[in-house]
């Protein structure tokens, strides 16, 4: 793995740049956080480390993710990436599952994108679904066959999110962009979430990247803090440097009202 590289990136959509000119180096295998207030552009930097941003977007500078380009090939091939070496997780499981789809058919359209075409379709949906079961069960899930059977709907927000990690266990992904990972949960849940993307990670190999204003997850699980503010990279550090003193007026502001 080669990490992710970031060089004067620039995305701008109706001349307004959502992110302008950041820049940043971030090793692999390791956990890296995105932080600052609302409207900063943590997601649309995480949804850009994985090729996606607006159609009308102008997209300028370098970004270069486990020594793919995403910026230099077409939209079908950024797909192609996604289905490969790069995973987005949404902050709302709604966002990534289709409510009216049971959770087994997300999951064999998931992995149909790894199956053995020379396969019987009936075998490679047998296939899928025992390789399902297992995510769901390293992640924690006593009962898999229920969620399997299940609407996104029928599940709380902390299973759906389960729901979209366990995609990265049959995926294996060489990226892994999690959007406000604990976002709506209680601090039990937020807690066994965080530690089972650790565990993760550790046991995969994968570059984590997270975006989220939670200072405590921060704390508990970042190798490096990149702070954000209007598009702007501000701040680019590690935990204990960051929590010591921030060099940035965002990462400043948000560390004192973390502490009040």
């Amino acid at each position: 793995m080669s990490g992710i590289h970031a060089d004067r990136f620039t995305v701008a959509v109706a001349g307004k740049r959502l992110l302008d000119r950041v820049g940043f180096d971030l090793e692999p295998g390791l956990t890296h956080a995105f932080i600052g207030e609302r409207e900063a552009g943590k997601t649309v930097l995480l949804r850009a480390l994985v090729g996606m941003w607006p159609r009308s977007a102008e997209v300028s500078g370098r970004l270069v993710v486990d020594g793919l380009e995403p910026a230099t090939v077409d939209a079908a091939e950024r797909l192609v990436m996604r289905r490969r070496r790069l995973l987005f997780v949404p902050a709302s499981g709604r966002e990534a599952l289709n409510p009216v789809i049971r959770v087994g058919r997300h999951f064999e359209d998931v992995g149909s994108v790894l199956a053995d075409q020379a396969k019987r379709r009936s075998q490679r949906k047998a296939a899928i679904r025992d390789r399902a079961r297992a995510a769901l069960l390293d992640l924690g899930i006593a009962d898999p066959d229920r969620v399997l059977a299940s609407l996104p709907d029928e599940l709380s927000g902390g299973m759906r999110k389960r729901v979209l990690l366990s995609f990265a266990l049959l995926l294996k992904p060489s990226v892994l962009a999690a959007d406000d990972p604990t976002g709506g949960l209680d601090v039990t849940i937020q807690r066994q979430l965080m530690d089972l993307l650790a565990s993760l990670r550790r046991q995969e190999g994968f570059t984590l990247v997270i975006a989220t204003q939670d200072l405590g997850v921060v704390a508990h699980y970042a190798d490096t803090i990149t702070v954000l503010d209007r598009g702007r990279v501000v701040e680019h550090t590690t935990p204990m440097s960051f929590f010591s003193g921030p060099q940035s007026e965002t990462g400043a502001a948000m560390l004192a009202r973390a502490r009040v």
